[in-house]
């Protein structure tokens, strides 16, 4: 590995400011799954590593009655095993689940996993059907971002340079609404995902859908929102036949590519069957 300065900042505005002073020529470091690796192989020759694990409060997890606020640095094994999130947010729980191995778990970080902002990233996509803001702290002060709008492309998001992603608010959930994260990869939460699916579903008392989120994974530039699919399931009670109709939507706005893990076809027939699931899912648990 190849750097010539590594900081730990004991503050955000510590962070800030060695971000300002080092723009693209610095990186930051929280797990370092993605960014060790890349580091080892000379992929990247940043000139400072900023470690993240001296800020306080942004590996926390914080539950209020407007929703809950989870650090960036919050680690994924602990989101998934994090009894504050319970069954109302269960699926950012399921979804920092099926990211790859225990052992990845056990280090990598929420907030890692959106700014690597892979088109493939499992963990962010409990937070897509969740509506998360994502909480920015940078050299113009504070912003909040949707995490819709969040990534640009592979490997690109929305933040500047001098800016740090410090978690997340997720607002809490309607009553009678449920989620469900799918995820479909040929050896399991190892391998990367060949489509990942998401859904929450609000209803009211006689079963019609108010309110719906389909999220994406693996088959666009980045991770998505299928809101024709979204659209077409309100006023409706959900079928197997409805749930169906939806996954042919959301398979008609996807643009996968073909890999060594799958052709785009096939990607897109996958996204009819997983995004039913999903959906399917969500209903039996509201």
């Amino acid at each position: 590995m190849r750097f010539e300065k590594y900081f730990q900042p004991t503050s955000i505005e510590e962070c800030v400011s060695l971000l300002k002073e080092y723009g693209t020529d610095a990186k930051m470091l929280a797990g370092g799954t993605d960014l060790v690796p890349r580091l080892k192989n000379k992929v990247i020759r940043p000139k400072a590593v900023i470690g993240l694990f001296s800020i306080p409060n942004i590996d926390k997890i914080a539950l209020t009655e407007a929703g809950i606020m989870i650090g960036s640095m919050v680690q994924l094994r602990h989101l998934q095993k994090a009894e504050e999130l319970g069954d109302r947010y269960v699926v950012i729980k399921e979804a920092a689940g099926h990211v790859s191995s225990m052992q990845v778990r056990n280090i990598a970080t929420i907030g890692g996993n959106a700014c690597n902002a892979s088109p493939s990233a499992d963990a962010v996509q409990g937070l897509m059907v969740m509506d998360a803001v994502c909480k920015i702290d940078g050299v113009n002060g504070k912003r909040d971002v949707a995490i819709a709008n969040f990534f640009i492309g592979p490997g690109k998001t929305v933040l500047e340079n001098g800016e740090i992603l410090t978690g997340f608010f997720i607002p809490a959930p309607k009553p009678r609404t449920g989620t469900a994260y799918e995820k479909f990869a040929i050896r399991g939460d190892t391998d990367i995902s060949i489509v990942g699916a998401g859904c929450s579903l609000t209803l009211c008392e006689d079963g019609t859908v108010t309110d719906a989120r389909i999220s994406l994974a693996s088959v666009a530039p980045k991770p998505i929102r299928a809101t024709e699919a979204e659209n077409f399931l309100i006023g409706k009670k959900i079928t197997e036949t409805i749930a169906r109709e939806a996954g042919k939507l959301a398979a008609s706005n996807c643009k996968p590519i073909s890999d060594q893990r799958a052709s785009k076809e096939y990607r897109v027939e996958m996204v009819k069957v997983w995004v039913k699931n999903a959906i399917l899912e969500a209903k039996v648990r509201i």
